[in-house]
């Protein structure tokens, strides 16, 4: 019978679902200030997997964000992560 270690299995996948501290505090921030609904298809624009609704891909987007910046303030990143999230997303014009 073979013994399976799950811990050792859940560490090699953990990269996606480990949100710290301050990525998710940046994320509950966008989420709430640019009205992100929980559905999906946010993840493809984020380029993250699309596995994850909305929420979790924006809260994924912002921990790989806040590990390629090792120092960061938090309300600065913030900021920063909310004009790049507006560059991604697709731009609507609306003509009168």
């Amino acid at each position: 019978m073979k013994v399976i270690h799950y811990e050792e299995l859940f560490a090699e996948f953990k990269r996606d679902g480990a949100i710290s501290a301050d990525a998710n505090e940046i994320a509950n921030t966008l989420i709430r200030e640019l009205c992100i609904s929980s559905g999906s298809g946010l993840a493809r624009f984020l380029k993250v997997k699309s596995c994850f609704n909305n929420h979790m891909a924006m809260r994924v987007w912002v921990q790989k964000r806040l590990d390629a910046n090792n120092d960061y303030l938090l309300d600065e990143m913030c900021c920063q992560l909310e004009s790049e999230l507006y560059a991604l997303l697709p731009q609507t014009s609306y003509g009168y």
